[in-house]
């Protein structure tokens, strides 16, 4: 009888375990361009709309469940994410530099065209030694503004 219930239990530890393990993230393989809404197009312009990312859109590959990769004007940072409620973080490197950017109200988005949407809450710049292609990438969030993340 013991052996028996020390087996089941150990079938069940096993199977929760492995249904809990590798965290995954909604994100995870997705890559997703930034754009701000913009209000002089009308909602079927912009439903009707095919979008292709030119090297000027801020773009993040979302590799793994943590892993990312933002692209703008030619240049690819890599760093990490997290996505906790509707909360996002990234942070990115360019040698001794890194960038974050948190988004809040990050959430599935009500437009039909945008996969999901979110405000920049918080943005910080580590410039290290000097300026590099980092620093022109953060000049462009706004904090308080609200974006859009669509796929191409």
């Amino acid at each position: 009888m013991k052996k028996s219930l020390v087996m089941m239990i150990s079938i069940l530890l096993l199977t929760l375990t492995g249904c809990a393990g590798g965290s995954e993230s909604e994100l995870e393989g997705k890559t997703l361009g930034l754009s701000m809404y913009n209000p002089t197009v009308s909602k079927e312009e912009a439903e009707a709309a095919e979008f292709k990312f030119s090297s000027n859109t801020p773009v993040f590959d979302f590799e793994s469940s943590k892993d990312v990769t933002f692209s703008l004007n030619g240049s690819t940072y890599t760093g990490e994410y997290t996505l906790e409620d509707e909360h996002l973080s990234i942070t990115v490197e360019d040698g001794d530099a890194s960038m974050s950017i948190d988004f809040d109200e990050f959430k599935a988005s009500e437009e039909e065209y945008a996969s999901y949407s979110g405000t920049v809450s918080d943005g910080e710049l580590d410039e290290g030694d000097e300026t590099t292609q980092l620093t022109n990438a953060y000049r462009n969030f706004g904090l308080d503004e609200h974006y859009l993340f669509l796929e191409e």
